[in-house]
C-alpha cells in the first residue's frame, strides 16, 4: 500500500490538480477575509477571521474540491489509458482506489494546514487583534479536524466518484450542493454530515437561536453513520472497468450528382 501511496503522489506532479487545489483554498481564504476590508463599522478580530475560514471550507469550497480532486486522480487511469498497465503488476483495482482515497486524505490535510497558514498569515498583516500563538495553534487545530471529519462525511460520494468515474462531475455539483445545505439552522440538521462537522468544531454554530439545541454526541453519531456507509459503499461497490464512449455524430453523407 505504501508503494501505491507512494507512486500516487509521484503522479500528482504530472498534474494540474495541485495547483487547482491551491487556487480553490486561496479563494476561501479571501472569501473569509472579506469582511475584514468592509467598512461596515464592526471591528473584525483573528478568531472571527478564522472561523470564517472554518465555515467557508466546510460549507463553499472544500466539499465540491475533494469530491472532484478524488474523482479526478480516479479517471486519469481511464482517460491516459494506464489502467490496464498497472493492474498487470498485479494490483487489485480496489486496493488501487484505496490508495488514491489515502492520497486525498493527505491532499485534505495539505490543503487544510495551507488555508490555516493563509488565514494568519492576512491577519498578521493586517494588525488584527487577538492574534496569539495559544490562538493560532487552536485554530490550525480546528481547521485541520474539521476538514479531516468533513473528509469522512463525502466519503460516500467520494467513493461514488473514485469507483464509478463516469459520475465524477455529477458527485461534484451534488457535493457543492451537499456543504451549501449546512449553511441553514435547523434542529433535525443535528443529524446531517457536514453540519455534524460545524457542531463538532464550529464554537459559533448555533449560537443565537433560541430554538435550536444541536449535539455533539449526535454529530458524532452522524459521522459514525456516514463512515459505515462508506466502508460498505467500498466493499460492494463494483470499480468501472471502462470509460462510457461518447457517441459522435455521423457525418452526413452527401448525394452524388446534381
Amino acid at each position: 500500500m505504501l508503494a501505491i501511496i507512494i507512486t500516487e503522489i509521484e503522479k500528482l506532479k504530472r498534474y494540474a490538480v495541485l495547483k487547482a487545489g491551491v487556487i480553490v483554498v486561496i479563494f476561501s481564504v479571501l472569501y473569509s477575509f472579506a469582511p475584514v476590508l468592509a467598512n461596515d463599522g464592526f471591528r473584525e478580530d483573528f478568531p472571527i477571521v478564522m472561523n470564517n475560514i472554518l465555515r467557508s471550507n466546510c460549507i463553499n469550497f472544500f466539499p465540491s474540491m475533494i469530491v472532484l480532486i478524488g474523482g479526478f486522480i480516479a479517471r486519469r487511469e481511464y482517460t491516459e489509458d494506464t489502467l490496464k498497465n498497472v493492474l498487470t503488476v498485479p494490483v487489485l483495482i480496489r486496493k488501487l482506489l484505496l490508495g488514491k482515497v489515502l492520497v486525498l486524505f493527505f491532499l485534505t490535510i495539505f490543503f487544510s494546514v495551507l488555508s490555516g497558514l493563509l488565514g494568519i498569515i492576512l491577519c498578521v498583516i493586517s494588525s488584527l487583534s487577538n492574534v496569539t500563538i495559544p490562538l493560532m495553534i487552536e485554530w490550525i487545530t480546528r481547521i485541520v479536524l474539521g476538514n479531516i471529519f468533513l473528509f469522512i462525511a463525502l466519503l460516500p460520494i467520494t467513493i461514488i466518484s473514485t469507483f464509478s468515474v463516469d459520475t465524477v462531475y455529477v458527485c461534484t455539483a451534488v457535493g457543492f450542493v451537499y456543504g451549501f445545505l449546512a449553511s441553514f439552522e435547523w434542529a433535525p440538521l443535528n443529524f446531517y454530515p457536514v453540519k455534524a462537522v460545524l457542531i463538532l468544531f464550529d464554537p459559533q454554530c448555533g449560537v443565537g437561536y433560541d430554538f435550536l439545541h444541536y449535539s455533539k454526541g449526535s454529530a458524532l453519531v452522524a459521522l459514525l453513520i456516514v463512515f459505515c456507509i462508506s466502508v460498505g459503499l467500498f466493499i460492494f461497490l463494483k470499480p468501472t472497468k471502462k470509460l462510457k464512449k461518447v457517441k459522435t455524430p455521423k457525418k452526413a453523407v452527401r448525394a452524388k450528382g446534381w
